[in-house]
């Protein structure tokens, strides 16, 4: 960033006309679709849908702002969906990783990189939870999960969750129910039950008064599809894919009992929540909740692809799980990997991260809640700490989802005055850095509220 407070190659004052909080995409986007052409030509389908939608294509980035090859600049509050913990080009972090890159970078050799890293784990991960495995990508380490309910159990089962997102390989496509179509057909052994979203409960209670009949509910999932091989329940603390869908105290709990009482595993996917993403180091301990296991990756990194397994010594003693090779990655604990966790998650103690993303998220989740009065397409606002969800709806009362077409255009208006999100089904979703100040926070949820008062759900 420069001295004024810009990125590089962004002039002051680029806001939209009329405008006082400088930001607004002003510049025709010629060069981005020339560029994006380019690229596409080479590169294959599938990409995720808000990069399709969006095709931003991005020439430097500070912080919690992108600029674009075109000089256009943006408050990312997508962030990589989580990944984005530190946020952009951190100077310690990238100093770490330039240095590191000097060294060995090949190999899952024992280094100073990974005995740095586990010196900054020692003291951050919870007590009870004291190993990590490292893998490289969220499905890897979730797959890895799953083989090690199974070597501690000995069962073959597993429940998780409607709106749940675990991965795209084999084992975790099976847990992630409502992305299958197609992929058919799926290992036997798996099944799932409605998760605590409330605002969307299928069984049209109330919390707390409903007694966790979603908890119930699963409970006689299991009984009337398992075999008695139930492995482990695999949950996510706070569903993201689903729109940063927060349950209700207690559920994490709860499912615990279920899991204990039917000799399985309580796995807790943090992939998206863990280090410090809610505002608690990992989102389970918002309440007394105790999972046997937990994947993480996404902010672990601070961008660099490294995700993880955490358990007790005693649960990965578990065989075959801990026998050689049979937990290992290819690029597990490289010296990489290894320097990215220890310097992110330094930082993050260092700078008191956690504790900021539990105060900035109550700040912006307080002054975006009355959009749901005042906005004509807002249902519903929640969030844990810096993973906020503002649902889109076409009509608030009987709760209708907006259209794809109408969630897209909110998108591409909210790109266009300056703020970049993430979006889920019809909501948006904000995952800013965990660096995220005062003011800045303030000037995005400005943005993002003056664009929603505007939406509706017509054409234009």
């Amino acid at each position: 960033m420069t001295d004024d407070g810009n990125l590089p190659g962004v002039p002051p004052g680029s806001g939209a006309p009329g405008a006082d909080h400088g930001w607004g995409m002003l510049r025709p986007r010629t060069r981005s679709e020339a560029h994006w052409a380019e690229e596409q030509e080479v590169i294959g389908p599938g990409l995720q849908a808000v990069m399709l939608l969006s095709r931003l294509c991005v020439a430097a980035a500070d912080g919690a702002e992108l600029v674009d090859v075109d000089g256009n600049r943006l408050i990312d509050f997508q962030g990589a969906g989580g990944v984005n913990s530190l946020g952009h080009a951190e100077p310690r972090f990238t100093a770490a990783l330039a240095e590191e890159l000097t060294r060995a970078t090949a190999g899952a050799f024992g280094s100073p990189a990974r005995l740095d890293m586990v010196r900054a784990l020692r003291d951050f991960l919870p007590e009870e939870l004291d190993t990590v495995q490292l893998y490289s990508g969220g499905t890897e380490a979730v797959e890895a999960a799953l083989r090690l309910a199974k070597s501690v159990t000995g069962g073959h089962e597993f429940l998780s969750f409607w709106g749940g997102f675990h991965g795209k390989t084999m084992g975790s496509l099976a847990l992630t129910a409502g992305a299958r179509s197609g992929l058919g057909p799926l290992p036997p052994g798996y099944f799932s039950a409605p998760y605590a979203n409330c605002y969307r409960c299928p069984f049209k209670l109330t919390a707390p008064s409903c007694g966790f009949a979603c908890v119930e509910h699963a409970r006689d999932v299991i009984k009337e599809n398992s075999t008695g091989a139930l492995a482990a329940i695999v949950v996510e603390p706070v569903q993201g894919r689903s729109g940063n869908v927060v349950p209700p105290p207690g559920y994490l709990t709860a499912l615990g009992e279920v899991a204990r009482e039917f000799d399985a595993l309580l796995v807790a996917d943090e992939m998206m929540t863990g280090f410090g993403r809610t505002g608690a180091a990992f989102a389970y301990q918002h309440e007394e909740a105790r999972p046997d296991v937990l994947t993480v990756g996404k902010g672990m990194g601070g961008g660099y692809p490294v995700t993880g397994v955490i358990a007790a010594r005693e649960t990965m003693a578990a065989a075959p799980f801990s026998e050689p090779s049979a937990s290992s990655s290819s690029f597990g604990a490289f010296p990489m990997a290894c320097r990215a966790v220890a310097t992110t998650t330094t930082v993050l103690t260092d700078d008191k991260l956690v504790e900021n993303a539990a105060e900035r998220g109550r700040e912006m989740l307080h002054r975006l809640a009355d959009l749901v009065e005042l906005a004509p397409l807002v249902g519903d606002v929640r969030g844990a700490g810096l993973a906020l969800g503002i649902e889109l709806v076409a009509d608030k009362a009987t709760r209708e989802p907006a259209p794809k077409s109408v969630v897209q255009r909110v998108y591409l208006q909210l790109m266009e005055a300056g703020v970049l999100v993430m979006l889920g089904g019809n909501t948006l979703r904000l995952y800013p850095p965990l660096t995220l100040g005062r003011e800045q926070a303030e000037t995005a949820v400005g943005i993002i509220r003056e664009t929603l008062l505007r939406a509706t759900g017509g054409e234009g």
